[in-house]
Formats: structure tokens, sequence, C-alpha cells
């Protein structure tokens, strides 16, 4: 087991949250960096993606930038890839999303 912990920092549409998921991107991004991520090796940060200039992703480590070679790398001493991590992400997140949009739903 490796002890370097991978910073994966994701930026997330606020189309994401539906039409008028600027309203809401703030709140949930907050929300969302509260929940532990399953994976004690990463660290995951989710923040609004306003600017479409910058990436999707990022992987950070020590803070600082590493290539998504170099993720590769960390990830592969926990039988990971970036591929596979990134679908465990999306699948984190799609899930929290609906929960969200359901608990927004229920507030009406």
């Amino acid at each position: 087991m490796s002890y370097l912990k991978l910073a994966i920092c994701f930026r997330l549409e606020p189309g994401c949250l539906g039409p008028t998921g600027t309203d809401y991107i703030e709140d949930f991004c907050r929300l969302i960096n509260r929940v532990d991520f399953t994976y004690p090796f990463v660290t995951l940060d989710v923040v609004p993606r306003y600017d479409k200039t910058l990436p999707e992703w990022e992987f950070l480590l020590n803070g600082k930038l590493i290539s998504e070679e170099q993720a590769e790398r960390v990830l592969s001493v926990n039988d990971f890839t970036v591929d596979s991590m990134e679908e465990q992400v999306e699948q984190f997140l799609t899930l929290k999303v609906e929960q969200f949009m359901l608990s927004l739903k229920n507030k009406r």
C-alpha cells in the first residue's frame, strides 16, 4: 500500500444540476467536498467549472500539479488507472447529483 495521496480537482459544469444549476453549483460543491470519497489514497475536490478554458480534471501530489502520466503511476501503486479512477469519480458524482436534485425537489 502506498502512502502517496493523489488529489483530484474536478471542475463540474453548473448545467449538470439542470437549467438553473448556476443557482446551486456553489452549494453542491461545498456539500460534496464534505462527503468522504471511497478511496483512502485519493482526495477529491469538486469546484464549479465557470471557465471552460480550464481543464475538467487536474491531478496534484503534495500540492503540486502533475501530469496525467504521473497520476497514472501514482494510481498504479493501488491497482488503479486514471481512466478507472475517473469512472469512479463520475459514478460518485452522478449519484450525489441525483440525491441533491431530489432533495431540492422535495423542498419545494
